[in-house]
């Protein structure tokens, strides 16, 4: 957990002036380098988009501090995702953090914008357009992903693990990120400290395996946007298909998806949209598809009544998929 501004100590008024030239060099240089990333950047052809992970948003039940707040930035200033570990006990959690940085650092809330837990539950701390504190220097150009736990002595465990490669992988989609390309680093390449742990480059260098999860991900994404069908919406072949044909149709008229009762038809597409619950279509069959490469939802309601009301709303918003976020 990192101090928003360096301490410096005195140095002789002789040497300040030459001092303040070279860090005004040094970051005008910066300032060209960093210009030039986002240029180079900006000509390499975008990641693939990977859907938005689960996860839950606790940015409002978190303690915050009573008049200070963070400043803001568009996305477009995002040029790095920084891993960070909590260097504590993994059952110490996104409260006791936040707390700790509100009120004995006093800062405006909890210095990261994810918080992973040990179980790989994900935790919007902070919004993305959020310059919270979490390094020294970047930032204003960086999104901060701390995982619970300390990680010296071993790596994160392989939900955590996994968890935190969904994040980044949708979040390099994005934001337009590259993880091999610098756009995935730990704390330790900004500062001098061992955060995310020994184990982050050295050992079990746990870096190279967060990277190429995210880059199998990436291409599993890849190979999706090949399919022959991009949107699929499953219906149960049950009494009262018309019911549900009828309830479906302002969101198929807006959508124009592939619609079907064919599971082996579903398996082709990119996404699928399953219309009915478990006792019409069983969770064996979601986890067909899923196997199958497919992005898989459901979506329920309590009749045709509600269901209709339901898919209504989503083609009156324009929101083709429920719980999917690209």
């Amino acid at each position: 957990m990192s101090d928003p501004a360096p301490t410096c100590g005195a140095m002789p008024k002789s040497d300040s002036a030459s001092a303040g030239g070279r860090s005004a060099a040094f970051s005008a240089e910066l300032r060209a380098l960093r210009a030039e990333v986002r240029r180079l950047r900006l000509a390499l052809p975008a990641p693939p988009a990977v859907p938005e992970p689960g996860g839950e948003d606790w940015v409002a039940r978190l303690p915050h501090h009573a008049t200070a707040t963070y400043a803001t930035r568009p996305l477009s200033a995002i040029q790095r995702l920084v891993i960070h570990h909590s260097a504590l006990p993994a059952e110490v959690g996104a409260v006791q953090i936040a707390r700790y940085h509100v009120e004995q650092r006093g800062w405006p809330g909890i210095g990261y914008h994810y918080f992973v837990t040990a179980a790989g539950v994900i935790l919007r701390t902070n919004a993305l357009e959020t310059v919270c504190y979490h390094t020294r220097r970047d930032n204003a150009s960086s999104v901060g992903i701390c995982l619970a736990g300390y990680f010296d002595d071993q790596p994160p465990a392989e939900a955590q693990l996994e968890a935190t490669a969904a994040l980044v992988a949708h979040l390099c989609g994005r934001l337009r990120l590259y993880a091999a390309l610098g756009g995935v680093i730990g704390h330790s390449e900004l500062a001098s400290v061992r955060c995310p742990g020994a184990q982050w480059q050295k050992g079990a260098r746990w870096r190279n395996q967060l990277v190429d999860r995210v880059g199998q991900m990436q291409e599993a994404a890849r190979l999706r946007r090949q399919r022959a069908i991009g949107h699929y919406v499953l219906f149960a072949d049950g009494d009262e298909p018309d019911a549900v044909w009828d309830a479906a149709r302002a969101y198929v008229r807006r959508f124009r998806p592939t619609c079907g009762f064919s599971v082996e038809a579903a398996r082709h597409a990119e996404f699928v949209t399953i219309v009915g619950d478990e006792s019409a279509i069983p969770p064996a069959v979601e986890d067909e598809l899923r196997l199958a490469g497919c992005i898989v939802e459901r979506i329920t309601a309590g009749d045709a009544t509600a269901l209709k009301a339901l898919l209504d709303q989503m083609a009156e918003n324009g929101q083709r998929f429920w719980t999917i976020t690209l």
